[in-house]
């Protein structure tokens, strides 16, 4: 997927300890475009969450919290069949909640993740 600059002075991810707290993901592209439907953004915003996890060595699996921000509910099942797909059982804790609008007007979704992954030595 790649980084993409935030819109503002916040990095896409930061550590907390042994917890890692990936900042609000959507499905804006380097050219400021958001492509889709409710699937294909959410498959790109839980992209941007591996990528970010990566970069601490870390995985999606390391996931212990997921909260979601949907624009409309009626694309709760899209979002949910895609989120179900990526995530293993039994998955992280999750709060989906709808929201009047995201910072452009075609995102759909916006994902923030909480992920443990301890600095030294073997997830406990």
């Amino acid at each position: 997927m790649g980084a993409i600059k935030p819109l503002g002075k916040y990095p896409g991810a930061r550590r907390g300890g042994d917890y890692l707290f990936v900042s609000g993901m959507s499905a804006r592209m380097a050219d400021g475009s958001v492509p889709g439907d409710v699937r294909e953004q959410t498959r790109v915003v839980i992209g941007k969450i591996r990528d970010a996890l990566a970069g601490f060595g870390a995985g999606l699996d390391d996931c212990v919290a997921i909260t979601s921000y949907l624009v409309d509910m009626r694309d709760f099942d899209g979002y949910n069949e895609v989120y179900n797909a990526s995530f293993g059982a039994p998955g992280p804790a999750r709060t989906t909640v709808a929201v009047h609008q995201l910072p452009h007007p075609d995102m759909l979704v916006e994902l923030t993740a909480t992920a443990y992954k301890p600095q030294h030595g073997e997830n406990t």
